[in-house]
């Protein structure tokens, strides 16, 4: 939230009055909804949106204190309200979706009540993420951009064309000279898909996890380096890896669906 506002990236600080449909379902059930055209021009329902959003967190958390089963349920509500959010907010000229995709996930993990539960919601958002970033490296592949020389070039004129068209400077003089030299744009891309590739190694095996992590967070600077899109907000991801080595708990009494609490958890970890 801190890095949005810094940055003019509330919705309150974008104030969209315009937006761009997708062609998926989900865009189109939020569209049929009147939200994202209530929204246009519309500072009240911007702010509103804003406190929702930001705000959800701290009322998770503040349930999770009072009681598992009410956090649940606000859970259930903030991922009602990630959704909303996240689809009208990328609908206007602000960023893709694909940088929000921990926020529509996430909350599935908040609504588990038992450790098992939520272990193994854990390990599905890390073979989700596994294939997020895997599938990019293929999709690479079958559509040819791996194989086409000058790929990068215009990645790169089609990525920044308002910033060089209106520019000058160090950076501006960066990005030229990479456009100009396809040879290194071209490693540059064979070195993106090689990396996004080797994601396959964890549907196979949990041991490189901490490797994996690393590589992302390089891909991550770079892409803010070289592209200038800030994906930080898909770090969230890196969580499942990162605690993908503990085994699964015991099976659960049956009807019974304990709270997780820090005692349970740290028993179901070791």
């Amino acid at each position: 939230m801190l890095y949005k506002i810094w940055n003019g990236g509330l919705l309150y600080q974008i104030k969209p009055h315009m937006f761009n449909t997708r062609s998926d379902v989900f865009t189109w059930i939020v569209m049929n909804t009147g939200i994202p055209k209530w929204l246009l021009d519309n500072r009240t329902g911007w702010l509103a949106l804003d406190i929702a959003f930001y705000c959800m967190p701290l009322l998770y958390w503040l349930a999770y204190r009072k009681s598992i089963r009410l956090s649940s349920i606000v859970a259930i509500l903030m991922l009602l309200i990630n959704w909303i959010y996240v689809q009208c907010y990328t609908l206007y000229p602000a960023n893709s979706i694909e940088g929000f995709i921990p926020w529509l996930l996430f909350p599935l993990l908040f609504i588990c009540i038992s450790l098992r539960s939520f272990y193994y919601v854990l390990h599905a958002l890390r073979y989700f993420f596994l294939y997020f970033f895997a599938s990019a490296g293929i999709w690479k592949i079958v559509q040819g951009g791996m194989f086409n020389f000058d790929q990068m070039s215009g990645v790169l004129l089609y990525q920044h064309k308002e910033y060089l068209s209106s520019a000058s400077g160090s950076y501006a003089d960066f990005l030229y000279w990479l456009i100009n030299h396809q040879s290194v744009g071209y490693a540059l891309y064979i070195a993106a898909t090689a990396l996004e590739l080797m994601f396959i190694v964890g549907f196979f095996t949990r041991q490189y996890d901490k490797l994996l992590i690393g590589l992302f967070i390089l891909f991550l600077v770079f892409d803010v380096l070289v592209m200038r899109i800030p994906y930080w907000e898909v770090t969230p991801f890196l969580i499942p890896l990162l605690f993908s080595r503990y085994a699964a708990p015991a099976v659960e009494a049956r009807n019974s669906r304990p709270p997780i609490n820090e005692k349970d958890l740290n028993r179901g970890l070791r």
